[in-house]
């Protein structure tokens, strides 16, 4: 039996009186069923070489880790909730709606096949959707294909972009050009011809424009082409630029796309259409369910945007329950008029207000609220979180000016039992990974994005990135393996002095750009190069950076409550001495800290594993990711690295209150560099929809040699060939010869790691 908990720990002023920091922790008992007693030895065979790197974060105590700062007010759920509202002061509606159902509808739909095509069949899947429903003379559903290297059909092209007219009624789909050319789909000439060429060809009084694939909200935009998968993405600022050129406005766009519902891509295209419609989270591949609500639009082409919207979003949600109850789902409906002409002043106020924080010592303030807000894609290090849980969290008064705003722009949201949180609009605010921070603000400044929010995310990303490299803490577990001693780098010398003095070297000098900490942090560093180091910077880090003695004495760490309140996460890594090396097993949320507040040795010696048959299992990597609530429910999110018939992926696993462990589905990686998300989670074994009968799953993990010094990814145990399910339980290691650390990650996301439980 195993403990998997969650770290968290609230800050609480009770009367004015407390005005520390406290820690809890939640247990969950549980164990996994058909659990072996013994397993087999895992061996570390190479089969592959590959550059991998761990990616695991936590979320999941939402409005706990900082809420309570400030705020004595709450958001209400926004859920199910229609605002047919209309403010006072913004620009009118650039759609008019005739009425009577005499209305002519052209609704574009861009669709990049992508891999959703030719893995899972998931756009002849849609296109059937399409054509199931009963559809009008005056709406042109109008589809461009493109972007795969297979359809699942035969008819359409591989070779050539095509459009199609779906009819509807069952009648099949009208191929209206042949060879629309062979350009990439994230191309922004590519978008915007097929704009044109619908306008010009199926003139309307209501536009609809739905952007079909992979997205990557405002990290990366829309798209992955499977046949140019070096391309990269269609950015914000070439969705504006392709948008811009073919001079359309929108009644609403719509991605069924992950992760599209943000602020950034709202304010962008409200020069482009009344609304958008798009998710905050991942949307599970099955994506938008459009049989339903074109026929309810085909009897009624005057329909309100908004009641258009409803409909997509809550057939979206009622499919996703019944088809993939384990996978979130989200939908919004954005007045993107209210969006142009109310939002900016909010989100001005409130980043002037948070950057204020920021640079007056309230930097572990900001970080614990946005800890605590709603995150999206938590795998993908994205950093995009709810912003309205954000403001909720922050909770002064600019913070609530821009929740109203927000909850008044949103004209309607749906999402799924388990995310709550979840109000409508993301935002990226960086705290998880520096990766994408300079990336983002030069696509801020490509689509004008506001220049205040623009300078908070700036200087949160400065305290962050100057707390990593001025804190002397370890960078990986393996360091502690080679007789690292772990007394923290300041514990001996507290003084600004000293941080100042590192900061000068990494950020001033030639050893930043020849350091491997430069590659580490990415392009974060760049924030902080050719500017001032701020004193108040310096200062405020020395005071608070963690500088706890990380060596076991007798089975236990102090840690007092003011550096435990330094502590964002905390996890177990496991790695398994093989006589050559030691392979790394992954992390997961299993610990225990007494009343006291000291860490406790871990003496659990099970691990997972997994088996085609229930009698022969093996030893497997597994990372904790994140747990979502839902009432009393709650459950344990994971991922398994692994090579998916050759190609690099993770099985998504979800372990729920009582310990039963399930995959459910794989999700690709997409190593070029486009930055998007998967929208599918691929069926594993046989699915007859993708023309599968079975998977081959080979276990990849990250090797380490005896100084320490990574060797490469390498096969853990034998490839097995997955027909029906594969099975998941906890197996005894204890036999093998281990080496495990905890890892604890403090509020700059800075690592620190204790020596080895042996």
């Amino acid at each position: 039996m195993k403990n998997r908990k969650r770290f968290s720990f609230f800050k609480l002023l009770l009367f004015l009186v407390i005005a520390f920091a406290v820690f809890y922790f939640v247990a969950s008992m549980f164990y996994r069923p058909d659990t072996p007693t013994s397993g087999t030895t895992p061996s570390s065979t190479i089969n592959s070489n590959t550059n991998s790197e761990e990616k695991d974060t936590y979320t999941g105590y939402y409005n706990a880790h900082g809420s309570s700062y400030y705020n004595n007010w709450q958001l209400s759920s926004n859920v199910g909730k229609l605002n047919s509202s209309v403010a006072s002061g913004v620009r009118n509606k650039r759609t008019t709606i005739i009425g009577n159902n005499k209305d002519k509808i052209t609704i574009m739909v861009f669709m990049c096949g992508s891999d959703l095509e030719s893995q899972a069949a998931m756009g002849v899947s849609d296109l059937s959707e399409m054509n199931a429903a009963n559809i009008s003379d005056n709406i042109n559903l109008i589809v461009y294909t493109g972007g795969t290297t297979k359809w699942h059909v035969d008819g359409i092209s591989t070779r050539f972009n095509q459009i199609y007219q779906v009819k509807g009624g069952g009648n099949g789909i009208l191929r209206l050009v042949e060879n629309a050319g062979t350009g990439s789909m994230v191309d922004p000439d590519t978008l915007t011809s097929f704009i044109e060429w619908c306008a010009d060809n199926f003139e309307a009084n209501r536009y609809e424009l739905i952007l079909w694939d992979h997205g990557g909200g405002s990290v990366s935009g829309y798209g992955y082409d499977l046949k140019y998968p070096n391309s990269g993405s269609m950015d914000l600022a070439k969705i504006d630029q392709a948008l811009t050129e073919a001079d359309v406005a929108f009644d609403f766009i719509g991605f069924d796309a992950c992760l599209m519902a943000n602020t950034e891509t709202a304010l962008m295209l409200a020069e482009h259409a009344d609304y958008l419609i798009a998710s905050e989270e991942s949307e599970p591949g099955i994506g938008w369910y459009y049989t339903d609500w074109l026929t309810a639009l085909s009897r009624n082409t005057s329909m309100s945007t908004l009641e258009i919207g409803k409909n997509i979003a809550d057939s979206f949600v009622r499919k996703c329950g019944s088809e993939t109850p384990s996978q979130s789902a989200t939908l919004s409906v954005v007045d993107l008029a209210e969006v142009q002409d109310i939002l900016p002043a909010k989100l001005s106020a409130f980043a002037k207000s948070t950057t204020g924080m920021i640079n007056n010592n309230g930097y572990k303030q900001i970080a614990s609220a946005r800890s605590g807000a709603r995150e999206f894609a938590v795998q993908n290090y994205v950093d995009l979180v709810d912003l309205a849980d954000l403001a909720g969290n922050v909770g002064t008064d600019e913070a609530k000016d821009l929740a109203d705003a927000l909850l008044s722009c949103v004209k309607y949201n749906n999402t799924s039992r388990n995310m709550s949180g979840s109000y409508g609009l993301s935002i990226y605010f960086p705290y998880r990974s520096g990766k994408y921070v300079s990336t983002v603000l030069n696509t801020y400044n490509k689509i004008d994005m506001n220049a205040d929010y623009a300078d908070c995310v700036r200087s949160f990303a400065s305290y962050s990135t100057a707390g990593q490299v001025s804190s002397g803490g370890q960078h990986s577990p393996y360091q502690s393996i080679s007789g690292y001693s772990s007394d923290n780098y300041y514990s001996s010398q507290d003084s600004s002095e000293l941080i100042y003095d590192v900061l000068d070297l990494f950020l001033g000098g030639s050893y930043a750009s020849e350091n491997s900490y430069s590659s580490y942090y990415g392009d974060a560093l760049d924030l902080l190069f050719g500017r001032g180091i701020d004193r108040n910077m310096t200062e405020y880090i020395a005071e608070n950076h963690f500088s706890t003695d990380l060596n076991w004495k007798d089975g236990k760490i102090a840690i007092s409550k003011d550096q435990w309140e330094l502590v964002d996460d905390l996890k177990l890594n496991v790695l398994v001495d093989d006589g050559s090396g030691y392979i790394d097993l992954g992390k997961d949320s299993i610990y225990d800290i007494d009343a006291d507040g000291n860490l406790l040795k871990n003496e659990d010696r099970m691990w997972l594993a997994a088996s085609i048959d229930k009698e022969n299992w093996q030893v497997i990597p597994y990372y904790y990711l994140y747990q979502t609530i839902d009432g009393d429910e709650v459950t344990f999110t994971g991922r398994i690295p692994v090579l998916l018939n050759g190609e690099y992926a993770n099985l998504i696993v979800n372990i729920d209150n009582d310990g039963v462990a399930k995959v459910i589905g794989a999700t690709f990686e997409y190593r070029e560099g486009s930055g998007v998300v998967a929208k599918n989670l691929i069926k594993i074994g046989k699915d007859e929809e993708a023309d599968k009968e079975s998977d081959t799953i080979a276990f990849v993990c990250d090797y380490y040699n005896y100084d320490g010094s990574f060797e490469d990814t390498h096969i853990l145990g034998d490839p097995i060939t997955v027909t029906d399910q594969l099975y998941l339980g906890d197996v005894s290691i204890s036999d093998y010869t281990l080496i495990s650390s905890y890892e604890l990650k403090d509020i700059y996301q800075q690592s620190y790691w204790t020596t080895p439980m042996e």
